[in-house]
């Protein structure tokens, strides 16, 4: 996605036509005159950017704006300047894709669509906020507006606000349900179908220099499968290591389908100083370095960039997450009648997917438990709605809260080089694959049923879950992976191939973590020799790493 800033002059007595302007607008697109799009009158100035897909919606967010309505619509996020009034309002996409950043502090005022870009408009770093330092640490990810930025507000999925300019500073937030799931009815497989490869034409069709982001799982292969079914051939670029199974499956569905394939060249295996540095100013402090968009090396930025990506962002949503614990019966979970059995099975189990890496946590930030808790639970009674399946409760869960947050802090890496487009989050795709029956979302179904039917050869190379093709179907162990752990069989299902990287840390990142610890406020009665061990007993050492080696360039 491109990069876009607005500061404002705050200074008492400017107006329409004042000499002195308002406001700056920076912003590069990326060489796609849609990926930012600004439209004026004598009294204001409306500028809007995100997935150029869904730019027909542009013309209604203008005509809005000026009826002194604030929309949310999907995959565009947009700013709207009331020179006359001396108040700008602004509003994120439905899905949260393309924040906004509102930054106040003193006499400025900025807002940005990704933390690099205000950091640069500011024209100077930023300090990194403890608490979401903590949250991230327990969490993996931060949650409604916080930001690791101090003094900024991440303005997330179907949220709008209005901020005056004068010196009352008058905000008000309002964050609008997300309706993407019809109540009474259920989608059939071949219109959901339907739907994502609609969605993928229209993906290619309105975007510049369009090119696949590709790698060995399912999501970009289905997105591939559409784009052949499409006769549409459309260069790809593969992250990671070029020797993990990853890639691998990568080259071979590239060579399947006949279309080029750039690879990267960085076969270190470890994270080095300018790695580590680059994840660091491009994600300001909410990206680790183990995130899977912090693969992308500068060699293949170098051979990519200015390109348009097709992503797989937000299929996930509708196969990984709740459905990875397959058990006998769990298509039950998308019937309505049952929420009252249903519903608290999923809430439990959102629960423990977070508390995977706060355990350890917990006790190094004691006095702070109790809050970090909180914010999960009240996530979990806030998106409580009994008019949805239990199934759509955590479809809705994802995308609100893990995708909206964690998946999108990684996509804006990238958002200096490249643009974006997600055909599995339009509204028509949301709308159909989320109301399919449970049983399409378990074990991966819709997504090896779509890519066998539109392209069988695609079907015909091996998974990386189960190293073997994707059409042999799956074991009783890996159609149900819950049923395998609660047997104590924990090995049919999940990557066990070469991975994309080996996260191999320096002592440096080791001191850097200590120093993180310190900075944080652990509890003072451990030592860190005492906390290294908890972290390393709760499998989550190599998380605080991760962020410890991005956080180290921040903190100086």
């Amino acid at each position: 996605m491109s990069q876009l800033s607005v500061k404002f002059n705050l200074i008492e007595g400017i107006n329409v036509n004042s000499s002195t302007p308002l406001y700056d607008v920076e912003h590069d697109c990326n060489n796609d005159k849609h990926a930012i799009v600004q439209m004026k009158n004598d009294w204001g100035h409306l500028v809007i950017w995100g997935d150029v897909a869904q730019k027909h919606q542009d013309a209604n967010i203008w005509h809005n704006v000026q009826d002194n309505q604030s929309p949310s619509v999907a995959g565009r996020s947009w700013i709207f300047i009331n020179k006359l009034t001396r108040t700008v309002f602004a509003g994120s996409d439905s899905f949260g894709l393309f924040p906004v950043f509102l930054y106040q502090c003193d006499d400025t005022i900025i807002i940005a669509s990704s933390r690099q870009a205000l950091v640069k408009q500011l024209g100077k770093p930023l300090s990194l906020d403890t608490d979401a330092m903590r949250c991230m640490l327990t969490f993996g990810q931060l949650f409604n507006e916080s930001s690791i930025l101090k003094d900024t507000q991440h303005i997330g999925a179907s949220s709008t606000f209005s901020l005056s300019l004068t010196s009352e500073r008058l905000f008000e937030l309002t964050t609008n349900p997300l309706i993407c799931f019809p109540r009474e009815s259920t989608t059939r497989f071949k219109d959901a179908l339907e739907a994502v490869v609609e969605s993928v034409r229209s993906s290619v069709t309105n975007c510049e220099n369009p090119m696949l982001s590709l790698s060995g799982g399912l999501d970009s292969r289905l997105i591939l499968a559409c784009c052949e079914a499409l006769n549409v051939k459309l260069p790809a670029l593969c992250y990671g290591n070029k020797l993990s199974a990853d890639a691998r499956i990568a080259n071979e569905l590239a060579a399947a389908c006949n279309i080029s394939l750039i690879t990267s060249t960085d076969l270190n295996g470890h994270i080095t100083e300018a790695n580590s540095r680059r994840i660091a100013f491009a994600g300001q402090g909410e990206v680790p370095v183990h995130h899977a968009h912090a693969l992308i090396d500068e060699s293949l930025i170098e051979a990519t960039k200015h390109h348009t990506l097709l992503t797989g962002t937000g299929a996930e949503t509708y196969r990984a997450f709740y459905y990875d614990r397959g058990m006998p019966g769990f298509s039950a979970f998308g019937l309505k009648c049952l929420n009252k059995l249903t519903m608290p099975r999923v809430q439990r189990y959102i629960t423990e997917e977070y508390g995977k890496t706060a355990s350890a946590a917990y006790t190094l930030f004691p006095q702070h438990a109790e809050q970090l808790q909180s914010q999960v639970t009240e996530l979990l009674l806030a998106l409580n709605d009994n008019a949805f399946s239990a199934a759509q409760y955590a479809d809705n869960f994802y995308l609100r809260v893990r995708a909206a947050r964690m998946v999108v802090a990684g996509q804006q890496l990238l958002d200096e080089d490249y643009n974006r487009t997600h055909p599995f989050l339009s509204p028509e795709v949301v709308s159909s694959i989320g109301s399919l029956p449970a049983r399409y979302k378990l074990s991966s179904a819709f997504h090896r049923k779509a890519i066998c039917k539109l392209s069988p050869k695609l079907g015909d190379i091996e998974w990386d879950k189960t190293s073997k093709p994707l059409n042999q179907g799956l074991t009783l162990f890996q159609r149900y992976p819950g049923l395998a752990s609660r047997l104590g069989l924990n090995n049919f299902f999940g990557k066990s191939a070469a991975p994309m990287f080996q996260y191999k840390y320096s002592d440096h990142t080791s001191h850097s973590l200590c120093a993180v610890l310190k900075y944080v406020g652990i509890d003072n009665a451990k030592s860190m020799r005492d906390c290294y061990e908890e972290m390393e007993k709760a499998g989550t050492l190599a998380h605080a790493l991760g962020l410890a080696a991005v956080w180290q360039h921040l903190l100086k």
